[in-house]
Formats: structure tokens, C-alpha cells, sequence
């Protein structure tokens, strides 16, 4: 280990976990990226031809490519990969058969015939050729149009080559237009990642460290995972990042824990890195998440476009006279929650809506956040001072899932109109719910809730339409999961409840 990384050896670690370059030796996998991972092998070794990955800019993708091409290598497959995707034409198709192993000619139809035989004879072996382009967002429509030629090599009941293009996602754009029709009739399998949940940041993190010689002594406690969430969206290479920083905070303190201080530390570190030379914004101004600065412009961008797709909805069924006369005077996703009875004396704070959230404390604190809310109340199972309730509120109770309470509590117990409590060892949970429930049939509802899956990073901003079909249910179902809730795909009190105060109006 050079000096450089000594601070590593001095938390028992034989490697960084984080490294800046992809790292398909030490792959982390979840159910989602295992099946796309599953599913493009198996079009490969099927030979049904052209395959497409997309997704946004530090997402994993080239280490899925080169952990597929390390999968294949045993199954006679052979594998070309050209990431210099500023070579177009002809010094594309060179760069190809140079990564076959070939000598190309300089002239385009010599080449393309130079390849066949080559495809051919592997064919005969009963080998299966394979070309990756990564950073395909960078190919020209001509050099696409290539590509298409060479999906054209078969045999009667085959193709010769098989072709990956992985890209961002501007490469679905570019794909979509007239002009390259024919190339896109002919993806047989359309793979794309998207950014890891908190449960998944959790397991992530734990491997990381276990797969670099860690003992099981560095822990990441649970406030610090929901900053970590919530400045990188779930995407891998911030992760990295922000993980790396607090690397040095710990070897610097002798620590062993990440605590949401040091986390607060490092994601300010990383985020003075990325705007090096930039003028500081004025106090007032909100910082942006690193994620925002060094990811996309999309990621940039999620925030805004999610808000314009429900103002859309909300314009169309305004147009249509579906949203009735309240809805139109107050919008939902600006309705300040009820204060507390015991708060009506103090004196009115109009922005308390827009204001940020209150700053997470550490985990070590959820206990002591539960057990001190009403210690009298605890012994018999009612909290001290209920929520007071508005006329189409319920009080609700119930017990709090652990995972969650690990995740959420101490900014739950920090909320007025929510009371946390401990009963007989187990967490539980009271506010004033909505009497009659959430509609999910209300395209208003709908897109609130879809707009808080995109910032809990399980839906695409794209997806946002006030329409709750498969693929809300299957975001909500991940954000339960994710945070310890039955995964049943409807808003239930409790789901609403979670997905309002803090990915609805922290926004």
C-alpha cells in the first residue's frame, strides 16, 4: 500500500473500497441489477442480436459491461470492447476488428468483409462474438448507421455478431429519431439501471468494506445512510465520492463510526470539490447536492422536471373542470401540515413549509428521541400529547417497523404532528392520518406520490404523468421495501404518511 492510501491500513483496510474506476472484481449486485444483468446474457448466448444499456452518468454501467464480459469469457464467447466512441466510420470500424484481434484495411467494404469471415469461422467453432460500445451516446447518426450494417451479418438462422451499446441516456434520444427507425426495431432487449435505495446503499457500503479486509468495526450508522441517500440519489460513483471523504475523517479521528456529523463534513468537502472556481453562492441561496453538480444535467434537473410534470397534470384536469374547487385554491403538495393544538400560542411562521428540513441526528439518538416523547404516556400506550386533528383527519397509531425506526425515527421524532414512543420495547407511532385514506384514482394524488418516488430515486421523473398504473406500484413497492414497510404497492397511511413530510415538501 503506497503512502497515499496509509490512512487505510490505519482502519485495518488491504484496498480502497471506494475507488474513482470501475471495479468488476468486487461486484455488488441487487435484484434489479441482477436481472438485467441475467437478461442481457442470455440474448447474448442466444444470438438474438442487438442489445441496449442505458443510464445516467456514474450508474455502474461499465463495470455491468465489463463484469458481463468477464461471466461470458468461460462460455465461448469472444469479446471486443470500444470505449473511443470519438472514432466514427471507418475509424470506428478499425478500432473494431483492432480489438478482434484484426488488421484493418482503411476501406470500409474490405473491412466489413475482413469481419464476416472472421464472424463466420468463429461460428463454425461454435463460438459467439460479442462487441460492446460503451459512451455510445457519442456516436454520430452516420456511425450508427454502421452499427445497422453490421447487425445485418447472419446466417440464415442467426446473427454472427452481437452488439451491446451501453450509454446515457441521450442515447435513447438519438435512437428515437425517424431516421434511425430500423436500428431501433432491432433492440431485442432494452436494460437500464437506476440508483440504489437506502436499504441497498446500506448492504452496499457493508460489502464494500468487508470485501477491502475490514473486521465488521467501521459502521455506517443509519442518519449518516439517509444524508448519504439523499446527496447522491443512490448513484454508485457519488457514493464513492462522499465515502471516501469520510474515509479520511475517520482515519483522521481514530474512528470506527460514521456518524451523520461526519457525513455532513465530508458531503461539504466533496461539494467545495466539484465547485472549485465557482463563485459561493449568498447565504440564502440553497446549495445544490454534489449529485446535482457532477452527475447530468438531467439528474440536475430531475427536481424541476418532476414539479413541471404535476403542474402539467394539474393544468390538463384544471382545463377538463376535474379538480374541485378546494384543490384548485390550495395545492396539496404546498399545504403546510396541521400544527399542534399546544402551538397555537406562539406566533405564526408563514415560512415554515418552504423552510429546510430539520438536520438528522445520529442514530444513537433514536432511542432516546423514543423513550423520552412520553414516559408516563409509554406504560399504558398513548402518547402524552396526541396530534390535534383537522376535520378530515383521524388519529392513527400503530407499531413503526424496526427497519424504518432505524432509518427514519429520529427525524420522525423531531416532527410536531408525529408522536414516537416505545411500548414495551417496540417502536410505535402516532399522527393524524386522512380520514378517508389516499386516492390513487385523483391524477393530483397520483403525481404528488410519483413525484416523491422520484426523489426517493425509484421512479423516473419521466414517469410522472398523475396516472398510479405498474410502474407507480412497482416504485412504491421498492420505497416500502426499502424502508421496511409491507411492500403492497398502495399508498396506505403509513406509506403517505413517510412519503409527504419528507419527499414531498422537502423539496
Amino acid at each position: 500500500m503506497n503512502a497515499r492510501n496509509s490512512h487505510l491500513a490505519t482502519l485495518g483496510l488491504v484496498r480502497n473500497p471506494f475507488p474513482y474506476t470501475p471495479d468488476a472484481g468486487c461486484y455488488f449486485t441487487t435484484p434489479h441489477l441482477e436481472e438485467q444483468r441475467v437478461e442481457l446474457e442470455h440474448c447474448i448466448l442466444s444470438r438474438k442480436g442487438f442489445c441496449l444499456l442505458t443510464a445516467e452518468v456514474g450508474m455502474g454501467k461499465s463495470t455491468l459491461v465489463r463484469r458481463l464480459m468477464a461471466d461470458l469469457a468461460p462460455r465461448q464467447v469472444v469479446s471486443a470492447l470500444v470505449f473511443n466512441t470519438f472514432l466514427q466510420g471507418p475509424e470506428l470500424l478499425s478500432a473494431v476488428l483492432q480489438d478482434f484481434g484484426l488488421q484493418g484495411t482503411g476501406s470500409m467494404a474490405t473491412d466489413i468483409n475482413v469481419l464476416n469471415n472472421f464472424l463466420l469461422d468463429n461460428h463454425r467453432e461454435g463460438r459467439t462474438c460479442l462487441l460492446i460500445i460503451d459512451d455510445a451516446q457519442n456516436l454520430t447518426e452516420s456511425s450508427l448507421e454502421l452499427i445497422r450494417l453490421l447487425c445485418n451479418l447472419e446466417t440464415d438462422q442467426e446473427k454472427l455478431l452481437q452488439i451491446l451499446l451501453a450509454g446515457q441516456p441521450e442515447l435513447e434520444a438519438t435512437l428515437a429519431q425517424h431516421s434511425l427507425r430500423q436500428l431501433r426495431s432491432r433492440v431485442v432487449k432494452h436494460a437500464r439501471l437506476y440508483g440504489l435505495n437506502s436499504m441497498e446503499i446500506a448492504d452496499y457500503i457493508r460489502f464494500r468494506f468487508e470485501s477491502s479486509g475490514s473486521d465488521g468495526s467501521l459502521l455506517l450508522q443509519a442518519d449518516a445512510c439517509q444524508l448519504l441517500l439523499q446527496e447522491t440519489a443512490g448513484v454508485p460513483r457519488q457514493v464513492h465520492l462522499v465515502m471516501d471523504r469520510c474515509l479520511y475523517g475517520l482515519a483522521a479521528r481514530n474512528g470506527k463510526v460514521i456518524d451523520a456529523a461526519l457525513m455532513k463534513q465530508a458531503i461539504q468537502d466533496c461539494r467545495i470539490q466539484l465547485d472549485a472556481g465557482a463563485a459561493e453562492p449568498a447565504p440564502s441561496a440553497p446549495v445544490l447536492p454534489a449529485v446535482a453538480a457532477a452527475a447530468t444535467p438531467v439528474r440536475r434537473w430531475a427536481p424541476l422536471a418532476a414539479a413541471l410534470s404535476v403542474l402539467a397534470v394539474a393544468a390538463v384536469l384544471w382545463y377538463q373542470g376535474a379538480l374541485p374547487v378546494q384543490a384548485r385554491a390550495v395545492s396539496p403538495v404546498a399545504a403546510p401540515a396541521a400544527a399542534p393544538a399546544a402551538a397555537a400560542a406562539k406566533a405564526p411562521e408563514p415560512e415554515k413549509a418552504a423552510a429546510p428540513a430539520p438536520e438528522a441526528a445520529p442514530a444513537v439518538a433514536l432511542q432516546a428521541a423514543a423513550s423520552a416523547s412520553a414516559p408516563a404516556a409509554a406504560q399504558n400506550g398513548a402518547c402524552a400529547a396526541p396530534p390535534s386533528l383537522a376535520q378530515d383527519r383521524v388519529l392513527t397509531t400503530q407499531p413503526l417497523p424496526e427497519l424504518a425506526h432505524r432509518l427514519l425515527g429520529s427525524r420522525l421524532a423531531r416532527l410536531d404532528d408525529v408522536c414516537l414512543e416505545s411500548r414495551q420495547g417496540q417502536p410505535w407511532i402516532t399522527w393524524a392520518a386522512p380520514a378517508a385514506g389516499y386516492d390513487d384514482k385523483d391524477r393530483l394524488s397520483a403525481a404528488r406520490f410519483q413525484i416523491a418516488l422520484t426523489r426517493y430515486g425509484s421512479l423516473l421523473p419521466a414517469d410522472v404523468d398523475g396516472v398510479w398504473g405498474e410502474k407507480s406500484r412497482n416504485a412504491l413497492q421498492r420505497f416500502q421495501s426499502g424502508i421496511g414497510l409491507e411492500p403492497t404497492g398502495k399508498v396506505d397511511p403509513l406509506s403517505g404518511l413517510i412519503l409527504e413530510k419528507f419527499y414531498v415538501q422537502e423539496q
